[in-house]
């Protein structure tokens, strides 16, 4: 199965009902990958590649109101469209095959090229992990406001509380490397470089939240009414189909794209 079956069959996993698709989350996750392309491509040309351009971009007041914003949208988003899906624990399985596959590939060229394009946990790494937990949590006999009150806790306290206790104690330099899925021992001497990192703390809990919304939005996973279907919003309803294949080979294309630019010019 290819990447863009793959991608296909996720997409149409949130397909409600044989009468309409929530086209309003497709064109909110579509401008939350075109943030995070944009970002991306502004990091490469400045921290990869050494170019003074863009350095306005990553100070912390930018990094809070427009690098955040996107992995919030997006898994957020991501989080309430699962609630569409027929089957949260397969919908997992493939999202791990493509994060893994991506990890190899990224990990092969770094040592081929000595160099540090490692991506050994990022986006699609973080939503089969949290996709995986959700498709366990719904096969729970508990009812369903009692799951969207354990989702919304969850949500807030991996947001709000955990990232404390990894501060206070000094976890992501001092933790070990091996818990590097959840923002611990990232900062470690023996851990490469990543061009790509996001942890499941804080992160997971924006899926949680987003899981919690969903239920609470398209109660049993039907859309009332479509929205954002007009001819403007059509490029973002793509990207937003597309979002897990454009996600998996944006930032390699990226470099690659970057990288024979400066090579022409």
């Amino acid at each position: 199965m290819t990447i863009q079956s793959i991608d296909t069959s996720i997409a149409a996993n949130t397909t409600i009902s044989h009468k309409h698709r929530a086209t309003e989350l497709d064109v909110i996750r579509g401008f939350a990958i075109f943030l995070t392309i944009v970002h991306h491509f502004m990091y490469d040309v400045h921290y990869i590649f050494g170019y003074p351009s863009f350095s306005w971009l990553f100070g912390k007041a930018m990094e809070s109101f427009y690098h955040l914003p996107g992995y919030i949208i997006f898994l957020g988003v991501s989080g309430v469209s699962s609630s569409f899906s027929r089957n949260n624990l397969k919908r997992s399985g493939r999202l791990a095959l493509i994060s893994i596959g991506l990890t190899l590939i990224t990990s092969i060229i770094s040592i081929v090229t000595k160099s540090d394009y490692y991506i050994l946990w990022q986006m699609l790494h973080c939503l089969a992990f949290s996709t995986m937990l959700n498709g366990l949590f719904e096969r729970t006999a508990l009812k369903e406001k009692t799951k969207i009150v354990i989702l919304l806790l969850t949500g807030f306290l991996v947001v709000f509380y955990l990232p404390h206790i990894i501060r206070t104690f000094k976890l992501d330099s001092k933790g070990s490397p091996l818990l590097l899925p959840f923002g611990i021992g990232h900062l470690r001497p023996e851990v490469p470089a990543m061009i790509d990192y996001l942890p499941l703390i804080p992160y997971s809990g924006c899926f949680f939240v987003g899981v919690a919304l969903g239920k609470i939005i398209y109660p049993d996973g039907k859309v009332q009414k479509p929205y954002c279907t007009g001819k403007v919003f059509k490029p973002l309803a793509f990207m937003g189909r597309h979002s897990l294949l454009i996600y998996a080979i944006h930032q390699p294309l990226l470099i690659a794209l970057i990288w024979l630019w400066t090579k022409i010019f």
